[in-house]
This record gives structure tokens, C-alpha cells and sequence, in this order.
């Protein structure tokens, strides 16, 4: 594969999980844990934060400029989010119930994207597996079928 090829489908994924994480954090919304508005986007902003790293674990330059996008995103800085960290640790059951939420989150989200890449995947298969017809030879007169 060569670079540039590999440079246009890593930015591609990139795009497609950004979008992908921003629906999420979109849908996940509604599943608050009952805490303020603030501190479920911080629930939203470390679940994304948890899935770019595990996404992008073996590309640490594309995880780390993943994770600022979704940091802006949510309105936080890296500052600002370690700050919010850093103030939730002072309310330590808070915190593991608000950690503890953002993984389950995400491993809900990676179990879905599993599913969905396996049922593309043998769907995929299945098409491949079809045989495809035929094509006419122009050159030879249709044969009588009786």
C-alpha cells in the first residue's frame, strides 16, 4: 500500500470515528446517570476519550489528535478537562460511579460496532459467495433452449 494510499484511509477512519463517536455521544446523552448537565458531558467526553484511545492504540500522534477534537467538541481544553478531573477526585464515589459509567458506555458501543462489522461482514461474504451471471457472448448466436 503505498503512503498516500495509507494516509487517505487513516484520515477517512479518523473522520468516520469522530462522526461516529459525536452520534454516539448524541444518543448516549439520554442515559444520564443523574448527575448535572456538566458532569454528563464529562461521562460523554471520557467514554469517546476511552474509545479514540482504544481505536487508535497502536497511532498514539492519531489517538492524541482524536482526543483534542473530542475534548473541543465537548467544550473542554486538555487543561479543563484534567481540571474537571481533578475536582471530581475530590468526591471519589462520584468519580468511580461517573469512570465506571463512561466504560460500560463504551463497551456497549464497541459491542454494537462489533456486531454491525460482523453482519457486514457475512453479508459481504454472502454476495460473494452468489454466482454471477454470465456474460453474453456476442460473437456466438443465441442457443435454443427447449
Amino acid at each position: 500500500m503505498t503512503n498516500s494510499t495509507f494516509k487517505n484511509k487513516t484520515t477517512s477512519a479518523f473522520l468516520l470515528i469522530v462522526s461516529l463517536l459525536c452520534f454516539c455521544g448524541m444518543a448516549l446523552s439520554a442515559c444520564s446517570g443523574g448527575w448535572s448537565k456538566e458532569e454528563d458531558n464529562f461521562v460523554e467526553t471520557y467514554t469517546e476519550v476511552l474509545i479514540a484511545r482504544e481505536q487508535f492504540a497502536r497511532d498514539t500522534a492519531l489517538a492524541n489528535t482524536s482526543v483534542r477534537t473530542i475534548l473541543k467538541q465537548h467544550g473542554f481544553t486538555e487543561e479543563t478537562f484534567r481540571q474537571r478531573f481533578s475536582e471530581l477526585s475530590g468526591k471519589p464515589e462520584k468519580l468511580r460511579q461517573m469512570l465506571d459509567s463512561s466504560r460500560s458506555r463504551a463497551r456497549k458501543i464497541a459491542e454494537r460496532e462489533a456486531e454491525k462489522e460482523r453482519k457486514e461482514a457475512e453479508q459481504k461474504q454472502k454476495n460473494d459467495s452468489v454466482p454471477k451471471p454470465q456474460s453474453l457472448d456476442k460473437t456466438k448466436p443465441p442457443q435454443d433452449i427447449r
